[in-house]
Formats: structure tokens, C-alpha cells, sequence
């Protein structure tokens, strides 16, 4: 990898001011835990720009601090209906909804060419059709930092379960599994 991992800002933000929708009040005790250089850097740098790794770690290792793992997942999930009304991907994904529907699946092969507009150089995201009601997305070549972080690989478990919930499928299933020493983690989708 030639730069640090980074995401975009807007995002960032918007993705950890939902814990307090979420659960009220959470967002003052996800901000306490982190450093000042760090809170500067999430609050200063520009929505277009990209926080890089050494800043955003933080609001995702904290909002998993402060929810405990299954809510913070949950809070995540619930994010992205949120999130995809924000200009950043606004017209990516309500383009793809209008194009596709509630087609199950479909949304889901669009993450890899969206990917690239809320996070940077993390890891190489690819789909893979298995049948009519089954698909993957297998995120491969995951950054080293984002193994170092509790928080990262939970919260694109919520993002995977986000979108999944976006196609409304009937008789959804998700496992999402982490691979350490395959630097890679790969979301199993189903559906009826």
C-alpha cells in the first residue's frame, strides 16, 4: 500500500453521530475517548477530504467501546438508511435502487464500485454471484491497521447488513466471517 488507509470524512462523521439516534446520549461518551489531536482532525478536516487511519480508528473503536459489540453493529446497520441520503452517496445508491429495485443481490454488487467513495486504500472489495439467492462479498487484502483496530471490521459487518437491508429480501441471512491471516473477510448473503 502506498498511502495510509483513510475514509472520507462526511462519512466518518455522519457514521458516529447516528449512535446518537441510535442510543441518546452515546455520541458525548464515543467523543470523550478520543484524543484531542484526533477529535481536531475528525471535527477540522473538510466532508470531501479523507481522514486518514490514525484519526478515524478512533470513532469506530470508541462507538464499540461505548455500545459493546452487537449494538454497535446494529447501530452501524441502522446507519446506512441514514447515511445513503447524505450527498456523498445519494445519487450512487438511489440510482442503483431505481435501476435494480428491491432485487436481492443487486445492491449488493454494487458495493465494490461504491466502496471506493467512503473508504481508501483499506482493502480490495469484489462480489461474487453464487446463485439465484446467494452472493458474497469478499473483502480482500484488508490493511494491516484495519486489524489493528477493534472497531473496523465489526463496522463493515454493519455496513454489509446495511445494504443487505436496503433490497429488503425475503428470509434474509448474513454470516460474515474474518480471516486474520488471510487478510480478508467475506460477507455470505442469502435469501429466499
Amino acid at each position: 500500500m502506498s498511502r495510509s488507509p483513510a475514509a472520507r470524512a462526511s462519512a466518518a462523521r455522519d457514521n458516529v453521530a447516528f449512535t446518537d439516534v441510535y442510543r441518546p446520549g452515546s455520541l458525548r461518551r464515543i467523543r470523550e475517548r478520543i484524543p484531542e489531536a484526533s477529535l481536531t482532525a475528525i471535527d477540522e478536516t473538510p466532508g470531501i477530504s479523507w481522514l486518514e487511519f490514525e484519526h478515524d480508528h478512533w470513532l469506530m473503536d470508541a462507538t464499540l467501546e461505548v455500545l459493546g459489540r452487537d449494538d454497535a453493529i446494529q447501530c452501524w446497520r441502522q446507519s446506512i438508511s441514514q447515511l445513503i441520503e447524505k450527498p456523498l452517496l445519494k445519487n450512487f445508491v438511489s440510482g442503483a435502487l431505481r435501476i435494480f429495485g428491491a432485487r436481492p443481490g443487486k445492491l449488493i454488487k454494487m458495493v465494490p464500485k461504491g466502496w471506493t467513495l467512503a473508504y481508501r486504500d483499506f482493502c480490495a472489495p469484489r462480489f461474487v454471484p453464487l446463485d439465484d439467492n446467494h452472493c458474497e462479498l469478499h473483502l480482500d487484502d484488508i490493511a494491516p491497521q484495519a486489524f489493528e483496530s477493534p472497531g473496523y471490521l465489526h463496522c463493515w459487518h454493519g455496513i454489509c447488513l446495511g445494504v443487505f437491508d436496503l433490497e429488503k429480501p425475503k428470509d434474509p441471512e448474513l454470516s460474515f466471517e474474518i480471516d486474520r491471516e488471510g487478510r480478508r473477510a467475506i460477507g455470505h448473503f442469502s435469501w429466499s
